[in-house]
C-alpha cells in the first residue's frame, strides 16, 4: 500500500473483512442460534411479563365466559455495552508486516465471540446460584419456582441426577409433569441435552446404541432418538447436565442484540502514527420463564 497521509483510512476496509470473515467462521459454531431466540431490540431494555394459563374450555349455553389471565412475573433484561481495540503503528506499514496487522482484527473478532458465548453460557454455569435470579425471584434451576405471584405453591426443575440412561429418561418425565399457574399441565416435550465437554463419552454411549446401555437382554433403546446432543466447551462444570425443550427455549431463553458487533476506525486516534480501531457491541441475555429447563448438578 502506498503510504500517505490517508493510510489509516486506507488500511481500514481490508482490517474490517478479516474481522467479518473470522466472526462469520466463529458464528458458525457458536451455540447462542441453536439455543436461544435470537431477537433485536430498539430499546434500552426489554421487558417480559409472563401471563397466567387459561383454564378448560366450557360448553357454550348461550354465553360467553371471559377469563381473566392473571399477571405473571416480570423480566427486565437491559443491554450492556461491551467494546474493545487495537492501534497499528505506522511503522508496520512502512515495513510492510501485514502478518502482524492482519492478526489484530482476527483476534479482535475470537474475543468478541468468546465473550458472547461465555456470556450466553453463564446462564447455565450460574443456573444453581442463587446470585443469579429469574423474574421469580429463584435461580433458574431451583426446588423453589412459585406457580404464579398469588400462588405460593412450587415446583422443581433441580436435580442432583448423575449423567445415565435411567436418569435422563427420568428427568424426561419430570419435565413433563411440569404445571402453569393453574396446576394445569404445560406442553412440554424435551428434546435437547447439553452437556459440557467432560460428559460428551457419556452422552454419545447413551444416544448412539442400538440397545438400552448395560442391557443383556437386548431393551430397545427407548430414548437416544429422542434426544439432539448439544456439547458445550464454555460449560465449566465437568459434571452439571441439562435437558430442555428446544420450542420452549425458543420462547423463553433469550439473546437480545441492541447493536450487533460492529468493526470501525477510532476518530480519536493518532492517524499520523499511530491508527487505533475498536470494536463494539451491545446486547443482553437471559430467560423469562424457567419450564424449558431441567438442569442436573451432581455433587
Amino acid at each position: 500500500m502506498q503510504i500517505s497521509e490517508k493510510w489509516a483510512e486506507l488500511l481500514e476496509p481490508g482490517l474490517r473483512s478479516i474481522f467479518e470473515l473470522q466472526r462469520d467462521a466463529l458464528a458458525a459454531t457458536s451455540q447462542i442460534p441453536a439455543l436461544f431466540n435470537v431477537i433485536g431490540s430498539s430499546k434500552a431494555a426489554e421487558y417480559f411479563l409472563s401471563i397466567g394459563g387459561f383454564g378448560d374450555w366450557t360448553e357454550y349455553k348461550g354465553a360467553i365466559e371471559y377469563q381473566d389471565n392473571e399477571q405473571g412475573h416480570k423480566t427486565t433484561l437491559t443491554h450492556k455495552e461491551y467494546v474493545q481495540g487495537f492501534a497499528v503503528e505506522r511503522k508496520l506499514v512502512d515495513d510492510d508486516q501485514y502478518n502482524i496487522i492482519n492478526a489484530r482484527p482476527r483476534g479482535l473478532a475470537l474475543a468478541a465471540m468468546r465473550t458472547r458465548e461465555k456470556h450466553a453460557a453463564s446462564i447455565f454455569n450460574n443456573a444453581f446460584s442463587s446470585s443469579y435470579t429469574g423474574g421469580d425471584a429463584v435461580a433458574l434451576c431451583s426446588n423453589s419456582h412459585p406457580y404464579s405471584p398469588l400462588n405460593a405453591s412450587v415446583q422443581d426443575n433441580y436435580g442432583t441426577y448423575s449423567l445415565t440412561y435411567d436418569n435422563l429418561v427420568t428427568v424426561r418425565r419430570l419435565m413433563r409433569e411440569y404445571k402453569d399457574d393453574k396446576g394445569e399441565l404445560v406442553p412440554i416435550m424435551p428434546d435437547v441435552l447439553v452437556v459440557p465437554p467432560e460428559l460428551e463419552e457419556t452422552a454419545y454411549g447413551i444416544k448412539m446404541t442400538a440397545n438400552k446401555p448395560g442391557q443383556t437382554d437386548l431393551q430397545a433403546n427407548f430414548i437416544g432418538s429422542k434426544f439432539q446432543t448439544v456439547v458445550w466447551d464454555y460449560l465449566t462444570d465437568s459434571n452439571a447436565w441439562f435437558v430442555l425443550d428446544s420450542a420452549l427455549a425458543r420462547q423463553h431463553l433469550l439473546w437480545i442484540d441492541r447493536k450487533p458487533l460492529e468493526f470501525a476506525a477510532d476518530p480519536t486516534g493518532d492517524y499520523n502514527l499511530v491508527a487505533r480501531y475498536r470494536g463494539y457491541m451491545r446486547y443482553s441475555y437471559g430467560w423469562s420463564d424457567w419450564r424449558f429447563l431441567y438442569g442436573n448438578n451432581p455433587s
